[in-house]
């Protein structure tokens, strides 16, 4: 993808930023034509891979196996208006944009039609995503053994898993980089003053961000 030093990011962040989506669009394409379908995945940074499952019924995975995908996570994001600029009332050359923060991920699907690696998965997946739980301090997780053996084994019959070996990962978070601190801050309170949940996040993920020399190009 289009990616300007000042908005990359190094491998390191972007298993960060995957693991705070948790959730990618496995794009291919193959004899039935492009597809892509989202799925909660887990990042391996050891091994680098990505696992997930689909549902049986999607027939998505009966093309993927021993093929090249691409993996689009995307995070924050968000329109940037010219008047919350400060520099505007300077020469009035400003334009709108659009913020955000993406990661691309390509590799070779290897699909596993096999019961104990998908619970396996589907355990990590819920502990991982339990352990995040905002209300943990009144309510208790959930594991997989809660629920009734044979009704959990109903349900991983219906999934098939997919883990995806990777080849190459790069991340691209375009949060206002090349404007000043005045004008990006501006943007950051713009997007705060509001209940928007996207435009909130958008605010936080500029804040992690530190600005750079004034470059148009990166508004493409």
């Amino acid at each position: 993808m289009y990616n300007p030093p000042a908005n990359r990011v190094d491998d390191a962040d972007a298993f960060d930023l995957i693991e705070q989506s948790g959730f990618g669009q496995i794009v291919s394409a193959s004899a039935p034509g492009l597809q892509a379908t989202g799925l909660p995945l887990l990042a391996d940074r050891a091994a680098m891979t990505l696992r997930g499952h689909f549902a049986r019924a999607n027939e998505h995975w009966k093309s993927v196996d021993s093929v090249d995908v691409l993996v689009l996570f995307q995070l924050a994001d968000g329109y940037v208006s010219p008047g919350w600029y400060p520099s505007k009332a300077e020469d009035g050359r400003v334009v709108p944009t659009w913020n955000y923060e993406v990661v691309q991920v390509r590799g070779r699907a290897t699909v596993h039609d096999d019961a104990e690696w998908v619970r396996q998965l589907v355990t990590e997946l819920t502990d991982l995503h339990e352990s995040h739980r905002g209300d943990l301090g009144t309510r208790p997780s959930w594991e997989v053994t809660d629920a009734p053996a044979d009704f959990i084994d109903r349900k991983l019959r219906a999934i098939v898993g997919v883990e995806i070996a990777i080849e190459y990962i790069e991340a691209k978070r375009k949060l206002s980089q090349n404007r000043s601190d005045e004008d990006r801050q501006g943007v950051i309170d713009a997007h705060s003053a509001t209940d928007d949940p996207q435009s909130i996040g958008l605010a936080g993920a500029m804040r992690d961000t530190t600005g750079w020399i004034d470059d148009p190009d990166l508004d493409q």
